[in-house]
């Protein structure tokens, strides 16, 4: 019982020293800011307009997770002056895809794993036939 109340005790004591986890949220928000202002300029694109959408909705989510939008606003204007050549928007643009490419191919892998458990989704039963 007293090994037990040791191993608590310093679970505790080394929990406490541990950095939270939004600690590191500034170097990941600056990488999702990138991939949001990538993806805004894209979505200026008729074509690519709802693509972009779902990728702004994707890194919204993201940085939303960590705390309000609005904290990020600075690192937005911060991250967009960096972002003054086509050379760094397309190498952005390719990381961001690419993310986003892998959790939709993830999110794919669930999706057909529950289908497989539970079929495919029932179509909607037939309205009554109306009374005359």
């Amino acid at each position: 019982m007293r090994h037990v109340a040791l191993a608590c005790a310093a679970a505790a004591i080394v929990a406490g020293l541990a950095p939270p986890a939004f600690a590191q949220a500034p170097a990941a928000d600056s990488a999702d800011v990138r991939c949001l202002l990538v993806l805004q300029a894209v979505g200026n694109d008729p074509k690519q307009r709802d693509a972009a959408a779902r990728g702004i909705y994707y890194y919204v989510g993201k940085l939303s997770a960590r705390g309000p939008i609005a904290r990020v606003e600075q690192t937005m204007v911060t991250e967009g002056k960096k972002m003054n050549a086509a050379a760094i928007v397309q190498a952005e643009l390719s990381r961001c895809g690419g993310e986003l490419t892998q959790k939709t191919g993830e999110l794919q892998a669930v999706n057909q794993r529950l289908q497989k458990a539970f079929g495919p989704p029932r179509a909607p039963a037939a309205p009554p036939p109306a009374k005359k």
